[in-house]
């Protein structure tokens, strides 16, 4: 009988989202100023260098490249990396544009995560495959940060 995957929750991201950096040809350059990473038995700080170099593929697709470095109390590291997709729709291309809260369940905003860390106990990390689901975001403008919570799933 054929094995089927599950997914276990491993871990929950909060960032900080400055205003994008328009270098054109629909990129867009977010930095990660600060944020939170909090798993089963660990915790770590989002630390510089952290961003987002997200591109516009249509007018309904943004196509997101993510590179996150967290620090742990111990002074390990993680390093997480993703592509992604956001899916924008009518409903919620509005609240975007106003900075308003959209729930995970308004828009397809999934990732595939990639860690990879020195820390002694998470070593299971670095042999892993995840999957990520937006939770709840806002957008950043240039009156105001936005804030993206996540969470992170191990594919079993």
């Amino acid at each position: 009988m054929p094995r089927t995957p599950t997914l276990e929750k491993v871990m929950s991201i909060e960032a900080v989202i400055d205003a994008p950096q328009d270098v054109g040809k629909g990129l867009g350059i977010y930095n990660v100023p600060s944020g939170s990473i909090k798993g089963d038995g660990f915790e770590a700080k989002i630390v510089a260098p952290s961003g987002d170099w997200s591109r516009t593929i249509s007018d309904t697709v943004i196509a997101l490249d993510v590179r996150l470095s967290a620090l742990l109390p111990d002074g390990s590291y993680l390093y997480i990396t993703y592509p992604g997709r956001v899916v924008v729709n009518e409903n919620m291309a509005g609240k975007m544009g106003t900075g308003e809260a959209i729930d995970g369940s308004e828009m397809y905003f999934t990732t595939t995560p990639s860690v990879e860390t020195n820390a002694p106990d998470l070593q299971w990390m670095n042999d892993a495959l995840f999957v990520g689901a937006m939770q709840t975001t806002t957008m950043a403008n240039p009156q105001k940060q936005g804030h993206l919570v996540y969470d992170i799933f191990k594919i079993v």
